[in-house]
């Protein structure tokens, strides 16, 4: 019998049902201490004696019994999932729950699912991958984040869901590379977020950074560089179509062409300024490094990754270096964390409105090369129109570049008092340091006749300073008491937390004088000194918490809490308010009678909260005395720092409440093959905090600050979000090699305001930039009882006048709030009817808010092959082609080549008037708002693992290629449809946004 006692050297790897490999599965020799743990790639390697049973288990997973024969040296195993130990572990507020037992509307997403996508953004990342959660860019500047949204608008005022970062909530969106993500768990029902109080009407996005795990230390490595591209853009009319259009215009208008008469050179260019600012190819890189490992005890994990994209644009780029350390540390009853990270960001900004001079600028003008600097500052333009000119060629030479470094820690301490009792402390502090440079340079433009043009210059160079400081601290006491009585589970929860928010801005800058160098740019070579300006604001927020969640035999589950938050952004008697939040779930899959070969797992929940919202500016309750106001004073009248209340406070500003309610189901079949999750849900927001604009005889309002100190926040209105969740994924395999994936989501949101303080249409926005660069007039978005916040209200357009029959009809109308018609205008409709043709015709026009999303992924794996598609729709949303709208405005669309004249009587085409200012141009119209229904595919991508590796010491080598943003259908002819703009009323409002890239991207990932 020798030889049942004979050594072997037993390896192998273990995998799923569908062949992905799985990390960290035990393999132990039954009835010995001897044991093995499989790598990243499934691969595991034992000793064991011929006779003995290996035993291999991992969570989630039925475990496997298998006996060492003579004759094996490999074993290869797919594991099965059990439906029964299901145990994936979902992070909730202040806290960990199975799965299985989760009441709430919460979503997860992983690390592996987050770095698809080569981006800078977790929000550009997680894109149609989470029902429920909207996600549009707000442009496509290089690191810009995503406007994110949660189960529709926040509130009228603002808002966007709380970010909480290894427990610490942050300030805004904490902007971390996805790279140092391990998971990101997000809280959609008013149940969930409860447990944030105030903060929670948007959601919360809970962040889990990577930890170490015990064993030698894996150093793995992911570096990419590829170009981008812009695919699309507004079509331009060339010189002699150009030329065509002004002299068909001014021959249709009765007067006499000039364009040959004022230059008779003008053939002579044929430049598209829109090239001239674009830079094609841009190149966009990422090194990342991540170093895991640590004892029995200690375990540790660093990060450092470095993101660097320049610009589509010229004059604009972003790179970011971020570095965190993770590291766990327990002995018997005691557990602590900490994390700390340093980020520094770079930005060099676009000058400001550079796709409008971009389009707006006549194609018969010579390219910028063509102007060489005479003397040092001093240009000579001969163009027809040099003030127009001006106003793009001495941008072009600005400095705008922006620093942003960040630091934050956080350290979660924990120790088990009793059997089941816990005190755990999370303490947090978050630091940002903002620093801008705006720099305009000199710039004399001369006409042709050697003329200096003021309007078309800088003259004298300004020197910009802007810097703001943010710190946020957090300490938060936790008791946590867990017991199981029988198939009886508690969990009693008690949080009192406390946060303080401090923020400082320091501005300071100088003019330079007449014979100042450009290239001399600090404060003290300034001639006049701007005065400086400093503000300070502090916030706090205490919050106390009480949770208990219930379940029997994980099969009936019940969870309840309340919470109590005070701000001092209140008065003290509206200063603190109570926060509820009940669900219940059951489920149905085990119950005994539940007997099912195809569904494996079916659960129902329900939920019902109050939360809160109290997105408002510090001191908003008590008059506030602010410098920046100077006054003439004394005999001389000389000129003295003033201060002054600028604006009102209203004591009687309190909490704004959501009502939420939610209804769900999880559905697992085919062994968890197939899993389909399902949320119907709607939320009520009351007393909304809006800040409502004073009139002007009130003595507040200031240019370009009408909104700043000409509003007062109150609490008015009503809004209401209710919607429909779909969330499915299927995984399954042929054979032993080809394996496959399939996930999809649809969301449908029905946003709708039900009061405006006794309104009917309330504040307005959406305004455009022309192309000169001053602010339009007309506003496009509007808050209207009964539609979607920030809805388009425009008057509509019958078409062009053609006949002088239609114009002798038209003109029956009062149009003295429009330009005087004539054959080829645009005509418009008297919604009203009353007569006239003003803005009382303007109706409802839609909504740049899709009316429903769905997002499709697909992922197929054969061999060492990988490949994977994801792809994203936005439907029924609308957009105002602000592009379109100032080339029409300035002759430059190719469209007016076929515009309405004499000749070309059946065009639908409105004839050029020679004005930005006509009617036929103006932003009240619906001629400019297109269908922004689209579907993009987000992302292709391909890659290759190399085998046997391992003999050259390195456990990993994939390459891969990814065409991100590659195809997008749409009938939009703008640059993007994707217009997620920056706030309530600019959402769906192109208004020469910076576009969305395509992008080719090739990399290597390595693991040692």
């Amino acid at each position: 019998m020798g030889w049942a006692y004979a050594q072997k050297t037993v390896s192998g790897v273990v995998t799923d049902q569908q062949n992905t490999p799985l990390p960290g599965v035990s393999i132990v020799v039954e009835g010995s201490g001897k044991g093995a743990v499989t790598d990243f790639d499934g691969n595991y390697t034992i000793n064991a004696n011929v006779g003995e049973t290996l035993v291999f288990s991992y969570l989630g997973f039925k475990s496997i019994k298998q006996v060492v024969s003579a004759n094996t040296s490999t074993m290869n195993l797919a594991l099965e999932e059990d439906s029964q130990q299901l145990e994936e572990v979902v992070v909730v507020g202040y806290g960990t729950q199975k799965k299985k037992e989760v009441t709430g509307a919460v979503a997860k997403v992983d690390s592996d699912e987050l770095v698809k996508i080569p981006v800078s953004d977790i929000g550009a990342a997680i894109q149609g991958k989470v029902a429920g959660v909207n996600i549009q860019a707000a442009s496509g500047r290089p690191g810009e984040a995503a406007n994110v949204q949660i189960r529709g608008l926040v509130s009228l005022n603002g808002g966007e869901p709380l970010y909480v970062v290894d427990n610490i909530p942050q300030e805004g969106n904490p902007n971390l590379a996805p790279e140092q993500i391990e998971s990101i768990d997000i809280l959609k029902d008013g149940a969930s977020a409860s447990v944030y109080g105030v903060r929670g009407a948007g959601g919360v996005i809970l962040i889990t950074t990577k930890r170490g795990k015990k064993g030698k230390m894996k150093v793995d490595v992911n570096m990419f560089t590829g170009i981008q591209n812009i695919t699309s853009g507004t079509p331009l009319s060339n010189t002699t179509d150009f030329l065509y259009v002004t002299e068909t215009s001014a021959e249709a208008g009765g007067d006499e062409p000039l364009n040959f008469l004022i230059d008779s050179n003008v053939l002579d260019w044929d430049t598209n300024f829109v090239d001239e600012v674009q830079n094609d190819n841009a190149v966009v890189r990422n090194f990342n490094v991540n170093l895991s490992g640590g004892a029995e005890n200690l375990t540790y994990n660093y990060n450092t990754t470095f993101y660097e994209q320049e610009g589509v644009l010229i004059n604009s780029g972003f790179d970011r270096l971020t570095n965190r350390l993770t590291g766990q540390f327990t002995k018997g009853k005691f557990k602590a964390f900490a994390s700390a990270s340093l980020t520094t960001e770079n930005r060099e900004q676009e000058p400001w409105n550079i796709f409008g001079f971009a389009i707006g600028n006549a194609p018969h003008s010579a390219p910028f090369s063509v102007f060489q600097p005479n003397g040092q500052n001093t240009v000579q333009l001969s163009v027809q129109n040099e003030i127009f000119y001006g106003f793009l060629a001495r941008q072009l030479d600005n400095i705008d570049e922006r620093e942003n470094k960040s630091n934050s820690i956080a350290l979660n301490l924990e120790y088990e008092i009793l059997d089941g009792l816990t005190y755990k402390v999370n303490i947090g502090r978050n630091e940002s340091q903002y620093f801008r440079k705006f720099f305009q340079p000199q710039y004399l433009a001369l006409d042709r006749n050697g003329e200096l043009s003021l309007s078309a210059s800088t003259p004298n160079a300004i020197l910009q300073y802007n810097q703001w400081f943010s710190t946020r601290e957090t300490i938060e006491h936790i008791l946590n008491y867990k017991k199981s009585f029988g198939k009886h589970n508690l969990d009693f929860l008690a949080v009192a937390s406390y946060e303080k928010y401090k923020y400082r801005t320091l501005n300071t800058g100088t003019v330079f004088a007449d014979d100042a160098s450009n290239d001399v740019q600090v404060l003290n070579a300034g001639a006049n000194p701007t005065t400086p300006s400093e503000f300070r604001n502090v916030n706090t927020l205490a919050g106390k918490l009480g949770r208990i969640q219930y379940n029997y035999d994980s099969k009936y589950l019940l969870s309840a809490s309340i919470r109590r938050d005070g701000s001092s952004k209140f008065a003290p008697e509206n200063r603190n308010n109570n926060f509820y939040g009940f669900s219940a779930g059951w489920n149905v899959s085990d119950e005994n009678w539940f007997n099912s070969g195809t569904v494996n797992n079916f659960k129902i929940r329900g939920s019902w909260a109050q939360v809160g919202f109290n997105g408002i500016p510090d001191y908003s309750y008590i008059p506030v005395i602010e410098p920046g106001v100077n006054y003439p004073f004394g005999a001389d009248e000389d000129l003295q720092n003033g201060l002054v209340q600028r604006r009102f406070p209203n004591v009687n500003v309190q909490w704004e409440t959501q009502i939420s309610s939610n209804i769900g189901f999880e559905l697992g079949m085919f062994n968890n093959k197939l899993n389909l999750t399902a949320d119907v849900y709607r939320n009520d927001k009351k007393d909304m905090l809006i800040n409502e604009l004073s009139p002007p005889s009130a003595g507040l309002w200031q240019p370009r600050a009408q909104s700043v100190y000409g509003a007062v926040a109150v609490n008015a209105g009503n809004m209401q979000n209710k919607g429909v969740e779909v969330a499915a994924n299927y995984k399954g395999s042929i054979g032993d090699d080809l394996t496959f994936g399939f996930s999809g989501t649809w969301t449908l949101n029905d946003n709708k305001i039900t009061n405006l303080n006794g309104k009917t249409l309330g504040a307005s926005g959406g305004t455009l930039t022309n192309a000169d660069g001053s602010t339009g007039n007309d506003p496009t978005t509007f808050l209207s009882v009964g539609d979607p916040a920030g809805s388009f209200y425009l008057i509509q357009n019958d078409g062009v006048i053609k006949t002088q029959e239609e114009l002798e009809e038209y003109q029956q109308l009062d149009l003295s709030a429009v330009s005087s018609p004539q054959l080829g205008d645009i005509k418009y409709i008297d919604a009203n009817g009353d007569g006239a043709i003003n803005d009382s015709d303007r109706v409802f026009s839609g909504s740049g808010i899709p009316q429903w999303e769905a997002g499709l992924n697909f992922d197929l794996g054969y061999k060492g092959w990988d490949f994977g598609v994801q792809s994203y729709l936005a439907y029924g949303a609308e957009i105002y082609n602000g592009g379109r709208q100032i080339a029409f405005a300035g002759g430059r669309h190719q469209e007016q080549v076929f515009q309405w004249t004499p000749q070309n009587p059946d065009s639908d085409i409105p004839t050029y008037r020679q004005s930005g200012t006509h009617s036929n141009v103006r932003a009240f119209s619906d001629y400019f708002l297109e269908d922004g229904t689209y579907l993009r595919i987000r992302n292709i991508s391909i890659g290759y693992t190399i085998p046997n590796t391992q003999d050259f010491g390195v456990d990993k080598i994939r390459l891969y290629l990814n065409s991100v943003n590659p195809f997008t259908f749409t009938n939009y002819t703008g640059y993007d449809p994707e217009v997620g703009g920056d706030n309530l009323f600019q959402r769906g409002v192109d208004n020469g946004n910076y576009p969305i890239t395509r992008q080719f991207i090739m990399g290597v990932q390595l693991s040692f």
